[in-house]
């Protein structure tokens, strides 16, 4: 009998075979739904500044109003515990931390020094200076090995063993690519700040993992004490952390007398030029990054870095702009295989979760990280439909955010991560939408506002003022740039004091305007060998002179201006005082902070923006009081600038790509294919397949090897080789308003009777075919047929075709092109007529296990996709599924035995097992069907199968109705007894269109005394 927990457990799996089309809903994580005139999500907020900016500030002002502990040491709780809570008004508390949830301290701390750099130099906010030095100087004092350890001094990256607010436990994981990738934060936090103590740590922390490097392919495992760590030590896609560290280091000056780091970043080169990109599409290539489990998968964070290294050393890796895009577009099929998470586009934006295994419908931080990757990638290759894809994805993510710092994460409202992890909720949002700004400003960026987007060197200094910006960087090699969203066209440009020429290109030093239509420009400053910048305006913003807040006596300055935003300019330092700010009447979540552990002048000490034109009242009022670690109360104000500047904020209504769009299905070559006409055609991977959490989409859905070299009716066969085979997925284009044509090349390379591969082609919003014979449209098997739509018009911004194998048999298609305007050519598909598909054959897939390929291991709960079956494990004992022909290595435990062809399907257990292997189909309601299979219950040694009360094994069909439950079941007689193989029957007339064919086995019997084998499952219309 089942068990309810059984019974809810086949309740999840029935999920994957779930329609996967574009969704639009009404309302998507905190905000309802905008859209633009063609359908495609648009922002939801509608201040002058823009969402993204929003979004940006948002994260920063909690960031800086964070609650401070004294435990181990004085700083913001963030700094040592990731959790948090916060209430709907904006209060902040914070929950015990427990061992093993300590162990994101490396992550977060990369996430909050690498987002603060960041954060100055695009607000000049000298609050990141103070929560920058409190977070660097809390890992070197709190979180590193002692001077024994065999790695001296490093940092326990993951410190999830120990006493949390203390020294890590060294036993805790000390995983080499996130120590690498706070490093890097480390190293930008001493560029922006000079403090030569967090360079000489990182420095050493490079130097241990250059002197323990390895010999060969594979220069680093994933931690240096594998032993404390409860999976294999292997290091994939994650060496590219390594490599961004070992870069910036070089950089920065390490002192490295006898070129060990070089020589380690170039070994860690090789391997991702020699060993990982070669095998791009392999399921764990772009992951093992995350701390809290294996993470064989591709996961989001892995993939940003990975692309974006390629991006930046396009000498070293020639073939950046198709690996690069490859591996962003493969991560939308792996991560969109879970229908818990319904991983896809809504309302022409991508929207998923961190990977195929988690986290629910939390598909909110995936694209919120790797949308700036896709802008960079549009921007860097000048290609219109990453940039599109990039501007949906980053729209659509900020609509996360309440301006209290609330965040939900879950795209139907609510939250999911962001309630209980602060470095998911802010300092990782901070970073990426910044980021997303700096690679599309003139569609992303504040309106009528100034800000440095982009730099290529760290700024050590920023100043906004009333008519001016002007910054310092870290340093000036050749081809220095800095990229400026300003509310002005320049007057002057100054580098070092000289003034730079206007220019039509950047060919050599001077600076690019590019005005836009809201009266903003864009401004490109190149200033080779220049450290100082300062870019003049020609009319100053208004402003006002202020006095600083004296310790006593008055203590409240009051300024009315007439505008949409305000920015207090002032002083910093280490007597620095706090101050609350009121904005017409109303007390602001975030007032001022003056402490810095540096002085410095000209600082932003407050800002606002998207107000409503019009007159404003603003009340400073000094607390007279400090910060935790602030020697005094000094509020140092000396301007208030503001603008009543207007223009529209717009949201890029009309954006995509309109050129043509070609795609290989199962294609995993690195480089384009080019057809007869000398047209390229890219791999296919921005397309959906439900193959179940946790499964291998490539593995499962792709014809990566050439399903027939010899293509008839094709002077391209290249094109038609490979392919995706799967029992419905969707290919989703990316396009911008238009009539578009559509051709889908097929050919079929199945030698299947007629209703074995018949398959639904729907083209959203257009033409819709039932039962396509790919076979009979071609003219027979191994031939190319084209298919030909025209007149399509995009549904919100995009054209998505989803194929749908008829009866239970897989689609299949081998490319897709879309393009603007009409195509000639193509054939009339064939159809074949339901009457006679019904009475065509098997219905079933895969009816013999012929192309089962591995086995699974699992108890209750466990559920994996394998070969057009699934399995379910109902049973807390540990059981196998798995194919008959590979126990020959295992004679003890009883040879093979096939009722027919080559392959079969074993049961067993360790003990007590239950388990069930089934498949969906459709079928034709009223119609009479039969179903069988072929099954052996073994008794090895007088003490197996039948010899345990309960043991059994039967055939189940049960009809499924379209919310997936199980509406009537039709069950064969069970056997239990052993024996050889016997045929179980059940004939049947279904009510419902859909059908679980299950095979059902209990065993109370070890492996080595019993199982139970399947062999020849039939479902068939009856004659």
């Amino acid at each position: 009998m089942w068990t309810r927990l059984a019974a809810a457990a086949l309740a999840v799996v029935t999920a994957c075979g779930a329609a996967a089309q574009v969704s639009a809903k009404p309302h998507y994580y905190a905000h309802d739904a905008v859209l633009d005139r063609h359908g495609v999500i648009a922002p939801w907020y509608t201040g002058l500044n823009g969402q993204l900016d929003w979004r940006a500030r948002i994260a920063a002002e909690t960031l800086k109003r964070y609650p401070w502990t004294d435990k181990p040491a004085v700083a913001p709780y963030f700094v040592f515990n990731g959790t948090w809570a916060i209430a709907a008004d904006g209060a902040i508390t914070i929950p015990k931390l427990n061992d093993w949830d300590n162990g994101d301290l490396g992550q977060r701390a990369a996430y909050i020094l690498s987002g603060l750099v960041d954060y100055y130099r695009y607000s000049g906010d000298a609050s990141a200076i103070g929560l920058i030095t409190v977070q660097a100087d809390a890992l070197l004092d709190h979180g590193v090995t002692s001077a024994s350890h065999p790695w001296p001094r490093f940092l326990v990256s993951v410190p999830n063993r120990g006493k949390p607010y203390g020294a890590p436990d060294p036993r805790g994981f000390i995983q080499l690519d996130i120590t690498a990738e706070a490093g890097l934060g480390l190293v930008r936090a001493y560029e922006m700040l000079g403090n030569r103590r967090w360079l000489d740590a990182a420095t050493h922390w490079a130097l241990l993992l250059a002197r323990n490097r390895r010999q060969g392919d594979m220069p680093w495992g994933r931690y240096a004490n594998p032993q404390d760590v409860p999976w294999e030590d292997l290091q994939t896609g994650g060496v590219v952390f390594l490599l961004e560290f070992f870069d910036e280091l070089i950089r920065a000056g390490a002192h490295d007398p006898r070129g060990e780091i070089a020589a380690a970043r170039d070994a860690g080169r090789r391997r991702l030029r020699d060993a990982l990109l070669p095998r791009w599409i392999a399921h764990d290539t772009w992951g093992r990054n995350y701390w809290d489990w294996n993470d064989p998968v591709q996961a989001e964070n892995v993939t940003e870095f990975a692309a974006r290294y390629l991006m930046a050393n396009p000498a070293l890796f020639p073939n950046w702009r198709n690996d690069a895009r490859n591996i962003l577009g493969l991560f939308l099929n792996r991560t969109s295989v879970a229908p818990e998470s319904g991983g896809g586009v809504f309302s022409g934006a991508w929207a998923y979760p961190e990977s195929s295994g988690c986290c629910g419908r939390s598909n909110w931080y995936g694209p919120m990280e790797l949308a700036p990757v896709w802008l960079e990638l549009g921007v860097r290759t000048g290609d219109p439909w990453a940039t599109e894809v990039g501007r949906r994805q980053a729209i659509l993510a900020t609509y996360d955010g309440h301006a209290t710092g609330v965040v939900e994460d879950n795209i139907d409202g609510g939250q999911i991560v962001a309630g209980a992890w602060f470095k998911i909720a802010h300092p990782m949002a901070l970073k990426h939408t910044l980021n997303a700004i700096a690679w599309l400003p003139d569609r992303l960026g504040a309106n009528r506002e100034s800000h440095i987007v982009r730099s290529t060197s760290v700024l050590t200094q920023v100043r906004y003022g009333a008519g001016s910006v002007r910054y310092t960087a870290f340093d000036a090699p050749a081809r220095s740039t800095e990229v400026l969203r300003l509310a002005f066209r320049p007057a002057a440009v100054l580098a070092d004091g000289r003034a730079l020429r206007l220019r039509s290109d950047l060919t050599a030093p001077g600076y690019t305007v590019r005005a836009l239509a809201n009266g903003d420009t864009i401004v490109t400053v190149r200033r080779d060998g220049c450290r100082s910048v300062e870019v003049q305006a020609a009319t100053p913003e208004p402003s006002l002179a202020l006095a600083a807040l004296p310790a006593g006596g008055v203590t409240e300055r009051r300024i009315e201006f007439r505008g949409n935003r305000v920015r207090l300019i002032g002083g910093v330092g280490p007597d620095g005082g706090r101050a609350e700010v009121i904005l017409d009447g109303v007390k602001q979540l975030c007032g001022i902070d003056a402490w810095s552990p540096v002085r410095r002048e000209g600082q932003t000490l407050w800002f606002t923006n998207g107000l409503s034109d019009g007159r404003h009242q603003l009340r400073i009022v000094a607390t007279g009081r400090g910060g935790p670690i602030s020697k005094g109360r000094r509020v140092a104000l000396s301007q208030a600038v503001w603008s009543a500047a207007v223009g529209s904020a717009g949201f890029g209504e009309g954006g995509g790509p309109r050129g043509v769009q070609r795609v290989v299905f199962g294609y995993a070559g690195r480089r384009d294919l080019t057809d007869a006409r000398g047209a390229a055609w890219r791999p296919a991977t921005e397309w959906i397949v439900r193959s179940g959490a946790m499964t291998d989409s490539v593995a499962q859905a792709w014809w990566t090897d050439p399903r027939r070299w010899s293509v008839a009716g094709s002077d391209s066969p290249q094109i038609y080789r490979y392919g995706a085979h799967a029992r419905e997925f969707t290919h989703v284009f990316t396009v911008g308003p238009g009539l578009y044509h559509l051709r889908i090349k097929l050919m079929e390379s199945r030698s299947l009777p007629v209703g074995e591969r018949l398959m639904d082609v729907v083209v959203e919003g257009g033409p819709r075919l039932e039962r396509l014979d790919a076979a009979a449209t071609a003219g027979g098997v191994g031939r190319a047929a084209d298919l030909v739509f025209n007149g399509l018009r995009p549904t919100a911004g995009t054209i998505t075709v989803t194929l749908r194998g008829w009866g239970g048999a897989e689609a299949i298609v081998q490319a897709m092109e879309v393009g603007p305007g009409e195509a000639r050519g193509g054939v009339r598909p064939v159809c074949v007529p339901e009457a006679r598909a019904q009475g065509a054959g098997n219905l079933l897939r895969n009816p013999g296990f012929e192309q089962t390929a591995a086995g699974v291991v699992g108890d209750l709960g466990t559920k994996q996709a394998a070969a057009d079956w699934t399995y379910l494990f109902l049973s807390p004992i540990r059981s196998y599924i798995w194919g008959e022909s590979d126990y020959a290595e295992h004679p003890d435990w009883g040879m093979p035995e096939i009722a027919e062809g080559k392959q079969a399907l074993r049961t067993h257990t360790e003990s007590h097992g239950h388990t069930l292997v089934y498949q969906e189909v459709g079928v034709v309601p009223g119609r009479e069907y039969e179903a069988s299979v072929m099954v052996r219950a073994a008794d090895l040694r007088g003490k197996g199968f039948g010899q345990g009360a309960g043991d059994r094994a039967l055939l189940a069909i049960e009809e499924v109705a379209a919310s997936g439950q199980c509406t009537a079941r039709h069950l064969s007689e069970a056997v239990t007894v052993a024996g050889p193989y016997r045929r179980l029957q059940v004939r049947f007339k279904p009510a419902a269109a859909k059908l679980r064919f299950v095979l059902e086995a209990e065993l109370h019997v070890t492996y080595d005394q019993g199982h139970v084998t399947w062999d020849a499952c039939e479902l068939r219309a009856a004659p």
